[in-house]
């Protein structure tokens, strides 16, 4: 594929640790406000908000996506300077070389029957390893931003404890990553987002049924509401991900590698609070049946982030209130 800058040879296994002592050198001679960036799930929630901005941010980094649908990312991105091949195409991720990996692609879904393992296992598990094989091919890799879910920490932030079987595959995910860190010497983290809500969403969340039903000639039927989360503007979380390209350099030489980011507001609103307040919003009552569905079995009831070191270490806080998200 044209457009690919070639820094050097490919190295075999055995000349892999050789070869990295080389990346800083490739770094200046690019110049220090030039990046290589790698996205998967471009063509998702995060990551359809999250391009433009490092395009628009960054004018100089060079972006490439990974996508199951190729035809659909470039709809999607045909004004921006990226590329974007087939997650398979190995062979160009190569030839690109990146320095950062934001790794967003996901199967996301609270269900665990028989139908959903395999494609789970599949987007989840193998689609993250076989990139991670690849990236051992690439000199310059240096930052894999992985990202995972609060639903690894059904009873608290402490220790994973998986709610669902989403929640144990990225759990499980992350031993993957760190063996090909300790491999090929790239550090990389992990950002866990919490309720992540916005505009043009094309998976339903709990506040799209919540708003919903203001107009709903029937109850929709929900919970009894008592579950406490904690709800991020998606265009917070976008912030998130440009204080980490732009702190790159900090996280690699002074964070230690396999780092929790635990990317939320750090306030907890109960959804029946949520129903409330999208009341309150809309002038309108909401027609729910509270308690119309039972919880299921391992359901998340508390999760709010704890947001001390996104501060600290990269200077990030969210800054969207949940009313004035609501409302945008």
């Amino acid at each position: 594929m044209s457009g690919f800058n070639r820094y050097m040879v490919l190295p075999e296994n055995e000349k892999m640790n050789e070869h990295i002592l080389n990346r800083n050198n490739i770094r200046m001679i690019r110049g220090a406000n030039t990046y290589k960036i790698l996205i998967s799930g471009a063509t998702g929630f995060v990551g359809r908000h999250l391009i433009p901005q490092i395009a628009k941010i960054y004018n100089n980094a060079e972006i490439l996506t990974v996508n199951r649908n190729v035809e659909k990312a470039q709809s999607l991105f045909e004004n921006l300077k990226c590329t974007h091949i087939l997650s398979t195409d190995y062979e160009n991720i190569i030839k690109f070389n990146p320095e950062i990996v934001i790794h967003l692609a996901t199967l996301s879904s609270s269900r665990n029957d028989m139908e959903i393992i395999k494609p789970m296992l599949e987007a989840n598990i193998e689609f993250g390893v076989h990139l991670l094989s690849t990236l051992t091919q690439c000199s310059n890799m240096k930052l894999f931003v992985n990202v995972g879910t609060f639903a690894e920490y059904r009873t608290g932030t402490d220790k994973i404890n998986d709610a669902y079987l989403y929640a144990a595959t990225k759990s499980a995910f992350r031993n993957f990553v760190d063996y090909y860190s300790n491999l090929s010497h790239f550090k990389y983290i992990t950002a866990i987002p919490y309720s992540i809500y916005g505009s043009n969403d094309s998976a339903k969340k709990i506040m799209d049924y919540i708003r919903e039903s203001v107009s709903a000639k029937t109850p929709v039927k929900m919970t009894k509401g008592e579950q406490i989360l904690d709800f991020i503007h998606v265009s917070d979380v976008v912030d998130f991900f440009i204080k980490v390209i732009e702190n790159q350099q900090n996280i690699i030489e002074n964070i230690p590698n396999g780092e929790n980011f635990f990317v939320g507001t750090g306030i907890g609103t109960k959804i029946r609070d949520l129903a409330k307040l999208i009341e309150k919003i809309e002038n309108k009552k909401c027609n729910i049946e509270w308690g119309g569905l039972p919880y299921r079995q391992t359901d998340v009831m508390h999760a709010v982030a704890p947001i001390e070191q996104n501060n600290s270490i990269i200077g990030w806080k969210s800054k969207i209130k949940l009313e004035d998200g609501i409302k945008l």
